[in-house]
């Protein structure tokens, strides 16, 4: 008889299939063991590669219960890999508030697309938090952009802190 941490582990490593049905069927069963899945998805963000970075999108879709997880993912925000980067900063944007504290240091810290991509976070979660370095790290990717995707995500958030702004005026 199987545990059901051998089972979570099975489905996680079904995420690395080439097969997408099996790969949808492993997100549902994480899905369903709920934040049983978490600490798994968590080990799996130490691997490389495409397992790495859809364990780092499947964190995402737990929302906030997946705090936990939260500075882990926020490490892969330095990885070399765009997608990483990329799969990183979309699962801290969806898990939210317990991902600023994480994505704040790493934006004062860092430079590039990694200060890059947790700016982009926390103008999604918190624009009120966003810092002057901040901004023009998301205004400098936006007018000499340096990849395919991070261009639209700079306009994006720029487009955030221009709304809040206004909201901000109107009350």
């Amino acid at each position: 008889m199987k545990s059901n941490g051998d089972e979570l582990s099975l489905s996680v490593q079904n995420l690395e299939n080439t097969n997408e049905i099996t790969i949808v069927q492993a997100i549902g069963e994480l899905k369903k063991s709920g934040k049983d899945a978490i600490p798994v998805l968590v080990e799996a963000l130490k691997e490389e590669g495409s397992l790495r970075n859809i364990a780092a999108a499947v964190l995402g879709e737990f929302g906030e219960d997946a705090g936990e997880a939260a500075e882990e993912l926020s490490y892969l925000l330095k990885s070399h890999a765009e997608d990483t980067r990329m799969a990183a900063a979309i699962s801290l944007m969806r898990i939210g508030k317990p991902s600023l504290p994480f994505v704040i240091k790493i934006a004062q810290e860092s430079e590039g697309q990694s200060s890059f991509w947790a700016s982009w976070c926390i103008a999604w979660i918190d624009p009120s938090c966003i810092e002057p370095k901040m901004y023009e790290c998301l205004k400098r990717e936006h007018e000499h952009p340096s990849g395919m995707v991070a261009p639209f995500a700079a306009e994006e958030a720029l487009g955030k802190l221009i709304a809040f702004k206004l909201k901000d005026t109107e009350d």
